[in-house]
């Protein structure tokens, strides 16, 4: 055979390899997401077509988180429904199928489930805009199961531009959650209507349905803290009772932790953070009476760096059958137009601590992903830094444990380069902990003696969980791509690293 001709069917076999892999890539994405198929509803098949569409370019950016949730490619925001159902947990998420930014004019509801909370199935979208009813886009509400035992979407109706104010619809879905049709006598709930005041904004939104006593109530953004009560069980039917007080900031949650409420708002108004209330509710007279308040998830700090990069943001809730109240949030801020925007943080679990204020973890599922573990214990560092050897990767869970000595400050360094000219920093001086630049003022508890730095590291994404999550910090970083090193250091003094840990995390998604 001539040189020529092996030269050429050598070329045509590494080609074939080649598109061989990459079908199987492109495959692995498509069973990810739900297989083409034409639905009874044309918008939720264009829709689901338009995501699939941009599937590969997302793939294509290796920033993108690998153990966290998120929908396979174009934006997505809050989770606007979290309930658990017949085995699964149901997060339902808001989706501009159509771009990688924010829906304004298109937000639909996306839809996933998982039995763990590490592993997520993608499901159709729930909602999309009835355009045809003057509809702009779906914000966010809450998903729950009524009276006679049917899955309802609570959502708020944002009219097209120059139309009437926006309103509380619902939907009915089947029992598995998959399909959704929207009531015909919406709006459910409406503005100056069953007592609702006239004071309340035009653009009040993010219903919340909750129960205490035996009875069902729900709440709302730019409402004044309004609380309605459902009439009937199938919850069509609501009159004004009460108000929560002051609730700045969207996507209220209320949630019964013990004997207490627990009030979570995203962006007050002298805070763009994610803060909380906790105090007692009179359900008689729909009122709830705060006595202690603060800051749940630091963020950015009190400044965005700009509109949507707020850390761990725009939060729902939900009990499950383990009797775990379960917090999901968005995470937004991500850089640019790669085919994606948008993921949400890990699922944390919430409790009130011995003062009364809330603490929060990661499930203790997302174990389940640890691979790698590298260890190192009673580390003494005298002005100096210290490299852990065998700890490198951009998906890392890291938990340190550092003992005070006389050191000026102390912490962690992690997406180190090699040369050490580059890296996220974690540091404590006392007084202050500073997260990659969020300043966050800690001081360690009458008789501890231990600062402990939960953090879990996904490509672009940072969560920071302290002393059992007494404080937390979430932040996009923009690391450089070969910055992987994990550093322990003491400046100006001695400190001891009790023990570290760093295991590398295994991806829930193909990458």
């Amino acid at each position: 055979m001539p040189p020529t001709t092996t030269l050429l069917m050598l070329l045509a076999l590494l080609l074939a390899s080649a598109c061989t892999v990459a079908n199987v890539l492109a495959d692995d994405y498509d069973n990810r997401w739900p297989a083409k198929r034409e639905y009874a509803d044309p918008a939720i098949t264009a829709a689901m077509e338009s995501v699939r569409a941009a599937i590969p370019k997302a793939a294509d950016d290796p920033a993108r988180p690998i153990y966290h949730f998120r929908p396979p490619a174009r934006w997505t925001n809050e989770p606007c429904g979290v309930i658990h159902h017949k085995g699964y947990y149901h997060v339902f998420y808001q989706l501009n199928p159509t771009g990688a930014t924010w829906g304004v004019n298109n937000t639909h509801w996306g839809h996933t489930r998982s039995k763990d909370l590490i592993h997520w199935e993608h499901l159709p979208v729930a909602l999309y805009p009835s355009r045809d009813l003057g509809e702009r886009r779906c914000n966010s509400g809450c998903v729950v199961i009524n009276g006679k035992g049917q899955p309802m979407i609570f959502y708020t109706y944002v009219p097209q531009k120059g139309r009437t104010s926006r309103q509380q619809w619902a939907a009915i879905g089947d029992d598995d959650l998959i399909t959704w049709k929207k009531l015909a006598g919406n709006p459910v709930i409406d503005r100056e209507e069953a007592g609702v005041p006239a004071t309340v904004s035009l653009n009040w939104s993010d219903p919340f349905v909750f129960r205490a006593d035996g009875k069902t109530f729900v709440t709302f953004k730019d409402s004044g803290g309004t609380v309605c009560q459902a009439l009937t069980e199938e919850l069509t039917r609501w009159k004004y009772v009460g108000s929560l007080g002051r609730v700045p900031g969207e996507c209220p949650n209320f949630v019964k932790l013990g004997e207490k409420w627990l009030l979570i708002t995203s962006a007050g108004r002298s805070t763009q953070q994610l803060c909380y209330q906790v105090g007692m509710f009179d359900s008689q007279q729909g009122q709830f009476k705060a006595n202690k308040s603060g800051i749940l998830d630091h963020g950015y700090g009190p400044k965005w760096p700009s509109a949507f990069s707020r850390g761990f943001y725009a939060t729902n809730t939900l009990i499950d059958p383990q009797g775990r109240c379960i917090l999901f949030g968005w995470v937004g801020g991500f850089k640019g137009d790669r085919g994606w925007n948008g993921c949400h943080g890990l699922p944390r679990i919430l409790t009130l601590g011995a003062d009364g204020r809330p603490r929060q973890t990661p499930v203790p599922e997302r174990k389940a992903l640890r691979g790698k573990r590298v260890r190192a214990e009673k580390l003494t560092l005298r002005d100096s830094g210290l490299v852990v050897k065998g700890a490198r990767g951009d998906a890392l869970e890291i938990l340190a444990r550092f003992q005070p000595g006389d050191a000026a400050a102390f912490g962690l360094k992690v997406r180190r380069s090699d040369d050490g000219s580059r890296a996220v920093t974690l540091r404590y001086d006392g007084a202050v902990l500073d997260v990659a630049g969020t300043k966050v003022p800690f001081k360690l508890d009458k008789g501890q003696d231990t600062l402990t730095l939960h953090v879990f590291l996904d490509k672009s994404l940072m969560e920071v969980f302290v002393n059992d999550g007494r404080e937390a910090v979430t932040r996009v970083i923009d690391p450089g791509r070969k910055d992987l090193g994990v550093e322990v250091f003491a400046e100006d003094g001695t400190a001891t690293v009790r023990g570290i840990d760093v295991w590398t995390m295994k991806a829930i998604w193909p990458h």
